[in-house]
């Protein structure tokens, strides 16, 4: 798990990653971020928390992913298999496509784990 989330952390534009328990507890953290990786974590689960209920609520489905877009960054948080989350913090200046490709990949072999 941490080569997989490691490499993912070491895409061009990329400035942390993290994954989040469903139930909030920080599992890892690799980050440039001037940031509490613990604070985050729970503010994470929340978020999740949130739009799921906002996607219950009008009948669209179970969360998958979202991005979140700042004025000098973005954020994507996505889903795995088991509901924890993987979020990643990224430059406005990083290539968003070829971020959220690393991010399927990476997702892709951490749900091969789980």
């Amino acid at each position: 798990m941490e080569n997989i989330l490691t490499k993912l952390k070491e895409t061009q534009g990329v400035l942390g990653v993290y994954l989040v328990g469903v139930d909030g507890n920080l599992i890892f953290g690799s980050s440039s971020l001037d940031a509490s990786p613990i604070a985050l974590a729970g503010i994470v689960a929340s978020f999740k928390g949130y739009i799921s209920e906002m996607l219950s609520t009008v009948k669209m489905g179970e969360f998958s992913d979202v991005i979140v877009d700042g004025s000098i960054g973005r954020i994507v948080l996505s889903a795995l298999k088991n509901g924890d989350i993987l979020s990643v913090y990224l430059t406005n200046s990083g290539n968003l496509g070829l971020v959220k490709f690393a991010i399927s990949n990476s997702i892709e072999d951490l749900n091969k784990l789980i």
